[in-house]
Order: structure tokens, then sequence, then C-alpha cells
């Protein structure tokens, strides 16, 4: 220790103060070596280890029964809970991942109602095309029915004879009247 330092001047009278500051780091460091020497060891024994598991036992009980306690209080209380919370949010992903289902499944749907409508609206236009060409095929039949209807008896203007072109009609079979 330092002699000026520990000195304090009085109005004129020197009186000897030690410097406890001084004094403080001197005895720690003359006692650090040792204490800690002494703590190693002591860690280092079984006592220490079972004190250790008692006290990590403890608190564990301590944070169980704690836990148990707002869990209860949480109950309740009208704030929601982690339980609650946790819960809601596993409902809400459910209902999303039946959201995405559905949705795959409706869009899947469309697709194959709309390949459908498209092959119906090609084998419409196909019928309508079928249609006209029916329609102008029996006009054609009723121009030539009327024809013959009308005119009987004409000549074609290619020189030969109705009965040369068409030839003679033959005669219709009936059936005979079977008797009931």
């Amino acid at each position: 220790m330092s002699e000026d330092a520990g000195k304090i001047q009085d109005k004129g009278n020197n009186i000897q103060m030690p410097d406890f500051a001084e004094v403080w780091k001197e005895m720690y460091f003359s006692n650090e070596h040792d204490w800690a020497r002494t703590l190693k060891g002591f860690i280092a024994t079984e006592t220490f280890v079972s004190l250790l598991d008692k006290t990590l036992e403890q608190y564990l009980a301590y944070n169980k029964v704690s836990r148990q306690q707002m869990e209860k209080i949480g109950e309740k209380g009208i704030n929601p809970t982690k339980k609650d919370i946790a819960r809601v949010a596993e409902l809400v992903i459910s209902m999303e991942e039946k959201i995405d289902t559905m949705d795959f499944q409706l869009f899947g749907n469309f697709g194959k109602m709309t390949d459908s409508l498209l092959k119906m609206a090609d084998y419409q236009v196909k019928i309508k095309e079928e249609i006209v060409s029916l329609k102008q095929e029996m006009a054609e039949l009723n121009s030539k029915i009327d024809k013959l209807i009308n005119h009987p008896k004409e000549k074609n203007t290619g020189g030969r004879s109705s009965k040369q072109n068409a030839g003679d009609p033959k005669p219709r079979k009936t059936k005979p009247n079977l008797p009931e």
C-alpha cells in the first residue's frame, strides 16, 4: 500500500487513514487463487452434482406448477392462452388445406367441363352441316317429286322417251287378305 494514498489531511493534522479500495484489492488478489482452487474442488464432488440435480428438479417442479396455474387463470380469464391460439391455428390450417383441395378439384372439374363443351360445340357444328346438306338433298328430292307429279309424261331433252328413261312402272304386289 502506498503511503501517500493513505494520508488524509485534516486542517493541519496528519491523520493516516487506510485506503479501503487498496486494502480490498490486495485481499482479493491474495485470496483469489485459494478461492478458485476451493471452488474447483467443490464443483468436482458428488455433493455439488446432487445439489445441482435437486435444484434443477425443484426449478422444473416450480415451473410446471406455475404453468398449470397460468393455464387455469387463462381458462377462466378473457384472454386466450397459447393452447387456444394453437388450436385456432390448427383449425385455420386444416380449413386452408380443405379449401385448397376443393379449389384443385373445382378447377379440374372446370377443365373437364370445358373440354366436354368444346367437343359438344364441334359436334354441333358437324350436325348443322349435315342438316344443311340433308335440307339441300330434301329440296332436290322435293323438286324431282314435284316434276314427276306435275309433268309425268314430259320428255327429257336427251331424246329418250319417258319409258326409256324411267322404264315402265312395275305394278305393286298387294298383300293377300288373311282371314282373321
